[in-house]
């Protein structure tokens, strides 16, 4: 089966690929009528995941119009996003896509910490001062910001894998959760808003990792949840064990 998907519309269709005449080039939408390329992957005959995201059409669609399609897809429509994406095409895509959405979520983030420290809203933490109101380190932040992004996609991608695994729930390898992983980064567009914004976009991307890796992984919801409280249960065993030592060690 190929999932088609209307890049104007977001109208998905499933069709077994016997239909789909080898020489097809162009489809067109049942619903709005819109035109477009059709992208045969050569995994076609195995992968159900019929068509690339828009940002890896950009070539076809423009810089823009891949750009801002795929963050909506994301926000807002994540489960039929990772459903009908491909989980194989290499790094490379994902990677610059959560590298640009991600480092400019992070420079209004950074932006906003400078704001707050400069006019007194943000007050130091017992007597230590966070320096974010220094022009220097505000700008040093926002130079290594893309350094910052590309280290968190890294990481997060092998440890959630490592998560999943455990929960036997990485059934498409670890490029579909570095997929999920960088694509969520759509989420840091909330960091335009002051203040808050950093945390609308935590939330809002914890709830995009697990339906997206539910569905790219093509797992169930409970494994991945799982997956996440396994850290949660790891510190309050470790807490835990500490008090009971602490008691111990009071009474000895």
């Amino acid at each position: 089966m190929v999932v088609i998907t209307c890049p104007q519309c977001n109208y998905s269709r499933s069709i077994p690929v016997e239909r789909i005449p080898p020489r097809t080039r162009w489809v067109r939408c049942p619903r709005c009528g819109t035109r477009f390329e059709f992208v045969r992957s050569e995994g076609d005959q195995e992968d159900k995941k019929g068509i690339a995201i828009p940002w890896e059409r950009r070539a076809q669609l423009g810089l823009w119009k891949g750009l801002t399609r795929t963050m909506r897809g994301v926000l807002f429509s994540p489960k039929r996003t990772f459903s009908s994406t491909p989980v194989t095409g290499g790094w490379r895509e994902p990677l610059a896509f959560g590298l640009l959405v991600g480092s400019l979520g992070s420079m209004f983030t950074f932006f906003w910490e400078f704001m707050a420290e400069s006019i007194g809203i943000l007050k130091p933490l017992w007597g230590v001062s966070t320096s974010m109101s220094s022009p220097l380190v505000f700008l040093i932040l926002m130079f290594l910001s893309p350094l910052f992004v590309t280290v968190y996609l890294l990481i997060s991608s092998v440890i959630i894998h490592v998560l999943l695994l455990l929960v036997r729930g990485g059934t498409n390898g670890f490029g579909a959760t570095f997929r999920v992983v960088s694509y969520s980064q759509a989420t840091a567009v909330w960091s335009v808003i002051p203040f808050l914004g950093g945390a609308i976009g935590w939330m809002w991307r914890s709830i995009v990792y697990i339906i997206g890796l539910k569905e790219a992984q093509e797992t169930s919801y409970t494994r991945v949840i799982l997956a996440f409280s396994i850290p949660f249960a790891l510190l309050i065993v470790l807490i835990s064990g500490l008090l009971v030592f602490v008691m111990r060690f009071i009474h000895i």
